[in-house]
């Protein structure tokens, strides 16, 4: 394995210290751990962020990730509470792997970070039964999972280690490598697809900040109460295909959740 430059963004020193060790010892060389992605120097080629999910510093979730991938590092994600949006969301602003901290070993990090250095994924049995889920929750109209994707991800959700999951693929190490690459790509698509539009996120920044009516916020806007509707129900469309499971949410209660989700207010 070679030496590589590691960063870890951590708020409890019971983990990223100890995970900071296990790595030196790998043969990497460790940065001191920050408990914010905005303390980590700029990466370079080659160089790994293990950046927590949560942070209460800072940039956290999806936005560190962009923010540390922005600034030349590859980013491992972790957690121990993140739920299925948030991991998601994390892969689709940049992160190569996930590792959950829950009943995890160092090893499983030393090896991620290996992968990671190395221009390859690390798709964790969470991870995978994940991207699987999302293609069934989401379905894209052309050029979703192929076979190879899904039997790949199939056989990593189940446990199936690097030289069982070539076996069943019939891929060597570079096309699982494309293959892994390219479901993440798909990940980023799929929530292209519902991104709210400039004008809906004026209708979010009124209603959900606000919480103003639809008239007041026809006035606010210079647009008609109908097309304030037709907005809302929009909103509501994207949050819902943005978010399995949620149900019998109103338009107003949709935008109020993007409101907080994005930050508007």
């Amino acid at each position: 394995m070679s030496e590589r430059l590691v960063g870890i963004v951590d708020d409890h020193p019971i983990v990223s210290y100890p995970l900071a060790d296990a790595l030196r010892r790998a043969g990497h060389t460790v940065l001191e751990p920050v408990t914010a992605v905005e303390s980590l120097p700029k990466g370079g080629p080659g160089s790994v962020a293990v950046c927590d999910c949560s942070l209460p510093e800072g940039r956290s979730g999806a936005d560190a990730v962009a923010y540390l991938a922005s600034r030349g590092w590859r980013v491992v994600a972790t957690s121990g509470v993140a739920g299925r949006t948030q991991v998601l969301d994390v892969i689709a602003a940049g992160a190569w792997g996930y590792v959950e901290k829950r009943f995890t070993t160092h090893a499983e990090y030393v090896h991620a970070v290996g992968l990671v250095g190395a221009s390859r994924h690390h798709v964790s049995p969470l991870l995978a039964a994940l991207l699987l889920d999302d293609a069934t929750a989401r379905p894209l109209g052309t050029g979703d999972l192929s076979v190879l994707q899904r039997t790949a991800l199939r056989a990593l959700a189940e446990g199936d280690g690097p030289e069982e999951v070539l076996a069943v693929t019939g891929a060597d190490e570079a096309g699982l490598e494309a293959a892994l690459a390219g479901a993440f790509a798909l990940t980023v698509r799929r929530r292209r697809v519902n991104r709210l539009s400039p004008r809906e996120l004026d209708v979010v920044a009124v209603v959900g900040c606000r919480g103003l009516g639809l008239k007041e916020t026809a006035r606010e806007l210079g647009i008609r109460p109908g097309t304030v509707a037709d907005h809302l129900e929009a909103v509501k469309r994207k949050y819902l295909a943005s978010h399995p499971g949620e149900r019998n949410l109103s338009p107003r209660a949709a935008a109020l959740r993007w409101a907080m989700e994005l930050r508007l207010c």
